[in-house]
């Protein structure tokens, strides 16, 4: 009876020891990104009657830099499951939902598209980047009781990007021949059907209204709450950026609004910017038919973290990859799947300077 039950004990002491470690293993092994260089920013923040913050700053960088404080201050949660996301760490805060996307930013190769082209970027949009991530850094150190993770910052001006190459394809509808296809179905039209509701805009010049003032109307349809709920700013710097408008967690700058000469918005909508292909893989699985030649299929495998409970466990998943972009292996075989500006870090360069047109 003695022998079974150290037995018992010995089973238990070492089952307490594997849910430690599963519980600690994600905090433990995880690591931020080399911070970019500290540089000394000089911002003013100043909220208004509604607590909408107008920042105030010499340089364009000094404003972004005060944009990630003062966002932080009001939504850190959305901000830290944001670059959660982008570190492929998000299943370990919100569970099989956050895993998702992680695999989506693995297969899409977000972090990898974005060291590859962040060099090409300009000069001021990587300061102004760079300042953001500063931002970020700083407010993370400051308010570490917020932390649900360890180990997620420092983040760089990279991170940031590869922000943008997760988020962006899923405005135009990347999340339905993606789900389409992990569940062994036929992907469906890029275009919805005519009387699809959706998000618009409208814009109504003064020499029109009634009263004479100009108005822009946006209606995008974006959630109050998670990683694309708007966040309303205003910002003035010495270099010539005036604008008032909203961005999403982890945004440098407004994604939309208006400066003293112009106003834009967003609309989530469904243009045909998405094909998919239906690969000729040999018996192996190992290399593709494409253009008369056969290429090899690039496989890689990842290991997703969820979360359950207290814990957090480590899920395997294969990734492909063709000459196309991400592939999709089921039961119906190897589907490859190609968006507009696939690979392309343009966007982040655009909106800045829409900002300051």
């Amino acid at each position: 009876m003695r022998g079974w039950m150290r037995g018992l004990l010995g089973l238990l002491a070492v089952l307490a020891v594997v849910l430690v470690g599963l519980a600690s293993w994600d905090n433990l092994t995880a690591k931020g990104s080399v911070a970019d260089p500290v540089v000394k920013h000089n911002v003013q923040v100043v909220r208004d009657h509604w607590g909408v913050p107008h920042i105030f700053g010499k340089t364009d960088a000094d404003v972004s830099y005060g944009l990630a404080i003062a966002h932080a201050e009001d939504d850190y949660k959305n901000i830290e499951e944001v670059i959660a996301a982008v570190r492929g760490r998000g299943g370990a805060i919100t569970g099989a939902d956050g895993a998702k996307v992680d695999f989506a930013g693995a297969l899409l190769g977000a972090n990898e598209i974005a060291a590859a082209h962040y060099a090409e970027l300009a000069a001021p949009t990587r300061a102004l980047l760079a300042a953001y991530a500063q931002g970020l850094n700083d407010y993370a150190a400051g308010h570490p009781g917020e932390a649900r993770l360890r180990g997620l910052f420092p983040v760089n001006g990279q991170d940031i990007v590869a922000g943008f190459m997760l988020r962006a394809p899923f405005f135009f509808g990347l999340d339905r021949p993606l789900a389409a296809l992990i569940s062994d179905q036929t992907p469906p039209r890029d275009s919805g059907p005519p009387d699809e509701r959706g998000s618009n805009a409208f814009a109504v010049s003064g020499r029109r209204s009634s009263d004479g003032v100009t108005r822009l109307i946006v209606n995008s349809h974006q959630p109050w709450e998670g990683g694309v709920s708007w966040w309303e700013v205003v910002v003035h710097s010495g270099e010539g950026w005036d604008f008032a408008g909203a961005l999403f967690p982890g945004a440098p700058y407004p994604l939309l609004g208006h400066n003293k000469a112009l106003g834009w918005t967003n609309t989530v909508n469904r243009p045909d910017l998405i094909d998919t292909y239906k690969l000729t893989v040999n018996d192996a699985g190992s290399e593709y038919r494409f253009d008369g030649k056969w290429l090899p299929l690039t496989r890689e495998q990842v290991w997703l973290r969820v979360k359950f409970g207290p814990l957090t466990v480590t899920v395997p998943r294969t990734l492909y990859r063709s000459i196309h972009g991400p592939v999709i292996k089921n039961k119906n075989g190897y589907f490859a799947i190609r968006y507009a500006g696939i690979g392309d870090v343009w966007q982040v360069e655009q909106y800045y300077r829409l900002n300051k047109a």
